[in-house]
């Protein structure tokens, strides 16, 4: 994990906020424009999965007061992660069960891809933020 001060932290969260927002907000958009309201809707959800997820997980590892503390930064990251992967899985179990449109093959596939769009516009967004300013990964090789 990183050791940053409370801007960088800031600026990585809501960076990561920001980016996942636009590409849900941008794919839901086109998929509503190219084939219809269900698609889009089933776009827009998929992205709010991935936003909703990484936000928790976000929240966690970034913004925490609790979590700031050196002995605390394992568990605040350990924690982030299973929370997102919960999220996740509960959120794609209750619209698989409850929306029977979503079930359908071409909506469950959009719903896919906005959900991967979004993570994918976050890991690069939070990439792209973390060479910029230039943070030091203690402990890590890669």
């Amino acid at each position: 994990m990183a050791n940053l001060d409370e801007s960088a932290r800031r600026t990585l969260f809501w960076g990561l906020m920001r980016a996942q927002t636009t590409s849900v907000v941008i794919i839901a958009a086109v998929a509503a424009v190219i084939a219809g309201s269900t698609i889009g809707l089933a776009a827009l959800w998929g992205g709010t999965i991935s936003l909703i997820a990484y936000a928790w997980g976000g929240f966690q590892v970034w913004l925490h007061p609790g979590n700031r503390v050196a002995k605390r930064m394992a568990g605040a990251a350990v924690r982030a992660e299973l929370g997102k992967i919960a999220i996740m899985l509960v959120l794609f179990w209750l619209t698989f069960a409850e929306v029977p449109q979503m079930r359908e093959s071409m909506t469950a596939m959009v719903l896919f891809l906005a959900f991967m769009s979004a993570q994918i516009a976050g890991w690069v967004q939070v990439a792209r933020l973390d060479a910029r300013l230039g943070t030091k990964h203690y402990g890590q090789e890669d």
